[in-house]
């Protein structure tokens, strides 16, 4: 019998995600974050303003009547990244998911489509693979985090923008561990590999063939609808049974490879009705299912995206 997340997941048409939050965060309302952690540490010295993003977004799916799957701020927290934080003495998982939980319950019987993920992230750079952690030493790594969102109300967890096979597996392991539905969310080119240079479904099937119970699924995050189109139709992928398990994507709004996107300085913003339509594309060849945006997104592209999958 599937979890209540699964139940969702499979009944639903498609499921939205929010769009970008760290980047408004530094945009609309010049919020002062710690490199180390990102914008977590935002639950206590201004929590008004996350609260208003992840509003907006879930206010979307209320709107729509979708299933929306909102993410604990915490990409970037582990034990060795708070220990530098000036929130060292907190534990800001658990007050990460309370942080959700509180929000989701002020919205009645909508909000059991408010589906809240716990969000890891790899150790090193997300885009350039730097400090990737092998197999075993990811798992001791990450099992940390995992047994702390485990004993928290979540309904799933997520591991966001992976760029590395081995470090994916070694989280994977940690998260199988847990009994929580679990989803791994790549970092990939238009090439169609991870930064590693391992093809998107070669990835799946090695991390499919190492953990019991398997991730739900796997998508990527952070990368242009274009691109993502381009790397699932590359030859690498095409035709490979994997992709069937492969249902997502958080769309970044530029059309930059991950390693310019690293260096930019500036945000890019890609035409929003053209992304949408690329996004239509992925849904109808791929059979993508959970949609949502990344850096350069927010809530007007979220809501022009919904609006394209509700029945006239």
């Amino acid at each position: 019998m599937g979890s209540k997340f699964e139940d969702i997941i499979n009944e639903s048409k498609i499921v939205l995600t929010e769009g970008a939050l760290v980047e408004r965060l530094k945009s609309e309302f010049n919020a002062e974050m710690e490199s180390e952690i990102n914008h977590a540490g935002l639950i206590y010295t201004n929590p008004d303003i996350l609260e208003k993003l992840y509003r907006q977004y879930i206010e979307i799916g209320l709107k729509q009547n979708l299933p929306m799957m909102i993410m604990t701020p915490t990409r970037k927290v582990n034990f060795e990244s708070l220990k530098k934080s000036k929130f060292a003495s907190k534990n800001l998982i658990k007050d990460s998911c309370v942080f959700l939980n509180e929000i989701k319950e002020r919205y009645g019987t909508y909000s059991q489509k408010i589906l809240i993920g716990g969000l890891l992230g790899c150790k090193g750079d997300a885009y350039s693979n730097e400090n990737a952690l092998p197999m075993d030493e990811s798992y001791q790594f990450h099992k940390r985090e995992v047994l702390q969102f485990s004993e928290e109300k979540i309904d799933f967890l997520f591991a966001g923008i992976m760029p590395e096979v081995n470090e994916a597996k070694g989280m994977a392991r940690a998260m199988a561990e847990s009994n929580i539905p679990y989803i791994i969310s790549f970092t990939v080119r238009k090439n169609g590999c991870l930064i590693d240079g391992t093809p998107i479904s070669e990835a799946i099937r090695i991390i499919d063939e190492s953990v019991d119970p398997k991730p739900i699924f796997y998508m990527a995050n952070c990368i242009h609808p274009t691109n993502l189109r381009l790397a699932l139709e590359h030859e690498k992928n095409r035709n490979q049974s994997e992709l069937a398990r492969f249902k997502g994507i958080q769309a970044n709004a530029s059309d930059l490879s991950p390693e310019e996107l690293n260096s930019c300085g500036i945000l890019h913003q890609d035409d929003f009705d053209q992304m949408i339509a690329e996004m239509q594309l992925l849904y109808k060849q791929f059979n993508l299912k959970v949609l949502g945006g990344c850096c350069g997104t927010n809530d007007k592209f979220i809501d022009s995206l919904s609006k394209c999958f509700i029945e006239k």
